[in-house]
């Protein structure tokens, strides 16, 4: 029941966090078509996404369990829960490819992509859920050997799409910090999947301890800095992109011959 409690909680802290990040998006005002303005809308849509579907599906397995095995319920989340598990990374993977699109397009072409975002983020969460179901999971070993292998991709996907925002600018300084924790949070995730499907479930409590307890860090840490954004939104405060300091003092700096 410990394990069902901190998916619960990991899973709201992901909508809350699509939450928090739809409340920044809408406080963009006249500029919500900036690129950095739709990373936030295009956030949003991923993590709210994800966040409803996780949820409902934490909830629906506590309720299993409450039921207990002899329930028509727990055959039923049995069957379909661990697909969803996968079907929720197809969408996380979907997310990152967005958000990569959106950094490297024409202006014209990036508010495009955050109006479909909400559409095919949901298309690929159902999607990949049923597109898994033909090829049944063998073990525990096989789920998390899949598990391993999405997540690493989400990680590529979303370090793609951070070094791009880098490069272009385009994505604020919290919304980038918060991304990458993420991405952090994946990669790692990744190490400690591999180790519980070679050893078997049975025999790693503590690393699937520690898989849900990053979780929950990762999420409160995204958390904050969302409510942060949020707050200097309300205040009308421009928070700039990561590096743009630095190269506002680079094109300041004087050149070989001194002159500025």
């Amino acid at each position: 029941m410990t394990a069902v409690l901190q998916q619960i909680a990991s899973s709201a802290l992901i909508l809350l966090f699509g939450v928090q990040a739809l409340k920044v998006w809408r406080r963009f005002g006249t500029v919500r078509r900036d690129r950095a303005a739709l990373a936030w809308k295009v956030t949003a849509a991923s993590f709210l996404t994800v966040g409803v579907y996780a949820t409902l599906h934490a909830l629906v397995s506590a309720a299993s369990v409450a039921a207990g095995e002899k329930s028509w319920l727990y055959p039923l989340v049995s069957d379909w829960g661990l697909l969803a598990n996968l079907g929720r990374c197809v969408a996380s993977i979907a997310s990152g490819l967005l958000l990569l699109a959106l950094m490297v397009v024409s202006r014209r072409t990036a508010p495009r992509i955050a109006a479909a975002a909400p559409a095919v983020l949901l298309v690929a969460a159902v999607a990949g859920t049923l597109a898994i179901r033909p090829f049944p999971i063998a073990s525990p070993h096989d789920f998390f050997t899949r598990l391993a292998v999405l997540n690493a991709v989400t990680a590529v996907m979303m370090m793609a799409a951070l070094l791009a925002a880098v490069q272009n600018d385009a994505m604020d300084q919290l919304l980038w910090l918060a991304l990458a924790a993420y991405a952090i949070k994946e990669t790692l995730s990744v190490s400690l999947l591999a180790v519980i499907a070679f050893w078997g479930v049975a025999h790693v409590k503590p690393y699937f301890s520690a898989l849900f307890w990053l979780q929950l860090a990762v999420g409160i840490l995204m958390s904050v800095l969302a409510a942060r954004r949020l707050h200097l939104a309300g205040g009308g405060r421009r928070v700039p992109a990561l590096f743009e300091r630095l190269h506002d003092l680079r094109r300041q700096a004087p050149g070989p011959t001194g002159r500025v």
